[in-house]
């Protein structure tokens, strides 16, 4: 089996060459998956990962969510402690950039209750078709994780799609995975 290292070096290798307009059309077909669940639908607490430049956009997604009248949180880094916190926006010039120049809520956002939380939006380098997920290597999501008592879904490529990886006890398992060809169940 790959290593993780190896792994995580492959899928930033093709993220990089991915073509613009190719991936806007990869993007748009995996918001359409989510927007055709019906837990998405009725769900009124999400969160969501802010996307950068390479990921899959999440920006058009935390819109639409908040347009539709939804509660959307996104993750801001604790820096005492390496931990994340969702954190309640009401619009999208609620974030400014931060941590590793990703955009992040401002620090007078709210605080949001992780048990409130119907659907939590997470990234990932790989997931495997039994519902893996293979993160960045530092651990945010999977200690924050391990709280979150919400539907888990994990936005990736196709390309991002293994059959298996190689993972350890503390990796959280996603309950659902949507690509821009199919939304895999595990739940």
């Amino acid at each position: 089996m790959v290593s993780k290292y190896d792994l995580r070096l492959i899928i930033k290798r093709k993220m990089e060459n991915l073509d613009p307009s190719k991936k806007c059309i990869m993007d748009e077909k995996i918001r359409n998956n989510i927007y055709s669940l019906p837990k998405y639908f009725i769900s009124q607490n999400i969160f969501s990962y802010v996307s950068k430049e390479k990921e899959v956009d999440t920006i058009n997604l935390i819109d639409h969510s908040i347009t539709s009248g939804k509660k959307v949180c996104v993750p801001l880094v604790n820096k005492e402690d390496n931990s994340l916190e969702a954190r309640r926006i009401n619009n999208l010039l609620d974030l400014k950039v931060g941590n590793f120049n990703i955009l992040e809520p401002n620090e007078n956002t709210e605080i949001a209750n992780l048990g409130k939380i119907e659907i939590l939006f997470i990234p990932g380098l790989a997931f495997s078709t039994g519902c893996e997920r293979l993160g960045r290597g530092r651990g945010y999501f999977d200690r924050f994780l391990s709280e979150a008592t919400g539907l888990k879904i994990g936005l990736a490529y196709d390309f991002q799609i293994f059959q298996s990886l190689p993972v350890e006890k503390h990796d959280v398992k996603m309950d659902i995975i949507i690509t821009d060809e199919r939304i895999i169940n595990h739940v």
